[in-house]
């Protein structure tokens, strides 16, 4: 006897959304999928403006296992992701005993992992890295940058080729009735609708409060401003360099191709409510921080940031750190899997398929991922500690 078809619908079609309608895709239980955003031209969540730096390791477990996840399918897609290592420098004693930590604990995980020299490092990476100076850094061979858009795109097409429904429309709530999801209201060519689905999942990112009002328990997904700087043109270099993390100053900085990019979390924390895209306004302070951050950076790199592009990238933060995604246990038929970054995007939506799917995930993962885990707890607490732990990026609360 043959299954019955299962109704599905993915509002958000971001790196996350799009790698999830991909995976279900792979899956042999016979489903009518709709992937449904505003927009499919233009990326207008933070996958359309991520700087795209894939580092592996994190203090969390959970989150170094999806990242490497991730990579495994970033791979797979013709121009995803650029194998060219991760960097991170350090100057100070505790800054050094740090990365010396963070190198053991990465090898103990299957990550190819070592230290270096300033000397050396700067030999990897010489446009972003000075020669001189005291210090030292670890270098992540594996790991790399992602180009976002290009796989949000591939991942949308090969949905689509496999039958995945690519819906523009706006959508305004979800529609509840008797404790379980029955699909959900939008807005299409100024016209109201209502699409019926069996099961609906959330992947808006940035958006997802605006989804969750009428949940009986917060969603604590909080969206920050973040600077960001693309510097002058330049001629493509003559060879692929790492990119670099200053983790003692909260800074990072990327070769482009075409040009540097640098982005610093330096700063006091800014909630920003997003409109209608991931590109925030510009916040007049973030200048100080941006240009402490071309500081760090060889002479010639820092020159040619002056006149810079910059911009308010908006992204996600939690209180923990960590994506809500999985399975939500107080409304039948809704999963989520939000504030789920690049680096986490592909492994996050393999790990939610499998739930949809019926099938058994680590414990351990799926505690520390529950959507329903900040249940009982003050969102104006909540938002607090995610804006904490901004200036915290790189030091993700072990969470298994």
């Amino acid at each position: 006897m043959s299954q019955p078809t299962e109704s599905v619908i993915i509002i958000g079609a971001g790196i996350c959304g799009s790698s999830l309608a991909y995976s279900l895709t792979q899956s042999s239980t016979p489903r009518t999928i709709t992937l449904i955003d505003r927009s499919f031209t233009t990326l207008l969540g933070s996958s359309g403006i991520a700087p795209g730096f894939i580092g592996q390791f994190n203090e969390s477990e959970i989150l170094t296992k999806l990242a490497i996840d991730t990579v495994s399918e970033y791979v797979k897609i013709p121009g995803g992701f650029d194998r060219v290592g991760g960097l991170e420098i350090a100057f100070q004693d505790e800054g050094i005993q740090r990365l010396k930590a963070r190198c053991e604990d990465a090898k103990k995980l299957g990550l190819d992992a070592r230290i270096l020299s300033i000397k050396e490092a700067h030999g990897l990476a010489p446009e972003l890295v000075n020669e001189d100076g005291q210090g030292q850094a670890v270098f992540f061979e594996k790991d790399g940058t992602a180009n976002a858009v290009r796989i949000t795109t591939w991942y949308q097409q090969e949905a689509k080729k496999r039958g995945v429904n690519l819906v523009e429309a706006d959508v305004k709530q979800l529609a509840i009735s008797d404790g379980r999801v029955t699909g959900i209201d939008v807005i299409q060519n100024e016209t109201s609708r209502h699409l019926t689905a069996a099961k609906v999942i959330i992947t808006t990112g940035i958006w997802a409060q605006g989804f969750s009002s009428n949940l009986p328990f917060p969603v604590p997904v909080i969206p920050v401003g973040h600077p960001y700087m693309h510097s002058q043109p330049h001629e493509p270099l003559p060879h692929k360099i790492p990119f670099v993390r200053f983790p003692e100053h909260h800074v990072y900085a990327r070769d482009h191709g075409t040009n540097f990019g640098i982005g610093s979390y330096d700063h006091a924390p800014i909630a920003y409510k997003p409109d209608t895209s991931a590109k925030g306004n510009w916040v007049n302070w973030f200048k100080q921080p941006l240009d402490f951050a071309t500081g760090l950076l060889p002479p010639a790199a820092a020159r040619e940031f002056q006149d810079g592009n910059h911009f308010n990238g908006v992204f996600s933060m939690t209180p923990d750190n960590m994506p809500l995604a999985g399975k939500v246990n107080s409304v039948e038929g809704l999963f989520m899997a939000v504030a789920v970054w690049v680096t986490h995007a592909a492994g996050t939506a393999k790990f939610l398929t499998r739930i949809i799917d019926g099938e058994e995930v680590e414990g351990k993962t799926k505690e520390a991922l529950e959507p329903e885990r900040f249940r009982g707890q003050d969102f104006a607490q909540l938002e607090e500690k995610s804006l904490t732990g901004y200036n915290s990026i790189y030091k993700t609360v072990k969470s298994g």
